[in-house]
């Protein structure tokens, strides 16, 4: 997909590609010949901050490697202007450390939303949400019945784990 994106067809067509090759196929070139070298995702980073073209490389592989049977599924496309945004769904287990969290053996399954922005054919923005509350529930991780004492329950035996400081990578 190296020429420029121009059309709402090829939009929604390189939504489908990129779940197909980067997501499902682990092909991480497709990243930096679809996306422009100043690329910035803005989605969840345990820094706090933006994601560039590497950190999205980074994050796309730190998924695989905490789900190894990790697959996206293309809930829908649409196409406004100059962006093409994408409902998935994700499922896989959790068999390898993901985000500082030990692996559980669960399996889960999740609902998200990313967005794409282009400029001269190139991927020049992203947003992404997924249901992270969700995520951590169906690992094990949070309880399933959330309430403000469980939520402190839990972030202090995270924090006697020392899985905070692994998350944040201090």
């Amino acid at each position: 997909m190296a020429t420029a994106l121009q059309s709402e067809e090829q939009i929604e067509a390189f939504e489908r590609e990129f779940v197909e090759e980067v997501w499902n196929g682990d092909n991480y070139g497709f990243i930096a010949e679809t996306h422009d070298e100043e690329y910035v995702g803005h989605w969840f980073d345990l820094d706090g901050g933006d994601v560039s073209l590497s950190g999205l490389e980074t994050f796309v592989r730190d998924v695989h490697a905490g789900f190894s049977d990790f697959e996206m599924t293309v809930e829908f496309v649409i196409v406004a202007e100059d962006m093409g945004v994408t409902g998935f769904t994700v499922s896989g287990t959790h068999d390898g450390e993901f985000m500082g969290i030990p692996a559980t053996d669960n399996v889960g399954s999740t609902p998200g939303i990313m967005v794409h922005r282009f400029e001269d054919g190139k991927v020049v923005e992203a947003w992404a949400v997924w249901d992270s509350l969700g995520q951590l529930q169906q690992l094990g991780v949070l309880p399933k019945s959330f309430t403000l004492a469980s939520f402190l329950e839990t972030g202090a035996n995270l924090a006697k784990q020392d899985v905070l400081k692994l998350a944040k990578g201090t």
